[in-house]
């Protein structure tokens, strides 16, 4: 698959990470509940769930669920050599390498158990990173609009089911209800 997009939408978020610093961790995010470190953490088990999926791998435990990793997070800016962007970049680096080895678009991978698309997972990673991205820059006081082109294709990726599947379908309408665990 061709990963231009979505290495576009990750270097942009990364370059809004390098921005961020130890004491925006606690800043509340526009999602209720949510601050900057939460949504930190969300971005590295994103990327490493993703991945671990694209490759039939068994899914890795989330870091945003141990305590104990979002208490140390103060360190990770200095333990991975530069700052929080350097982490997101490794992990987002390795989403697109694995993404690049997908030659049919139609193969399906699952996810939270629902089989989807990659191309459908693809196109909803690019819209998460750019959401994510709006997240971020909302929550440490600095403007963020996407280019037009891919303002659109969040738009277009947001208001298409992407699935047929009755069953699957239910089940993804009971995780975005919040009603079942999920992957957000």
């Amino acid at each position: 698959m061709d990963v231009s997009t979505l290495h576009t939408v990750a270097e942009d978020l990364a370059e809004h990470l390098s921005e961020m610093t130890s004491g925006d961790f606690k800043q509340p995010t526009p999602v209720p509940g949510k601050d900057v470190g939460a949504l930190y953490l969300h971005l590295i088990d994103q990327n490493v769930v993703l991945t671990a999926a694209l490759a039939n791998a068994p899914t890795p435990q989330r870091q945003q669920t141990d305590p104990s990793v979002r208490a140390n997070l103060p360190a990770a800016a200095n333990l991975y050599g530069g700052g929080f962007e350097t982490r997101y970049r490794q992990t987002a680096h390795i989403l697109e390498d694995a993404f690049a080895t997908i030659l049919v678009a139609e193969e399906l991978h699952r996810i939270d158990g629902v089989d989807r698309e990659a191309s459908t997972i693809y196109d909803q990673q690019v819209s998460d990173t750019v959401i994510h991205t709006y997240d971020l820059a909302r929550a440490m006081g600095i403007d963020y609009r996407p280019p037009a082109d891919i303002a659109y294709r969040v738009l277009k990726s947001l208001q298409k089911s992407p699935l047929t599947d009755p069953d699957a379908s239910w089940d993804c309408a009971l995780r975005l209800s919040q009603r079942i665990p999920s992957f957000r």
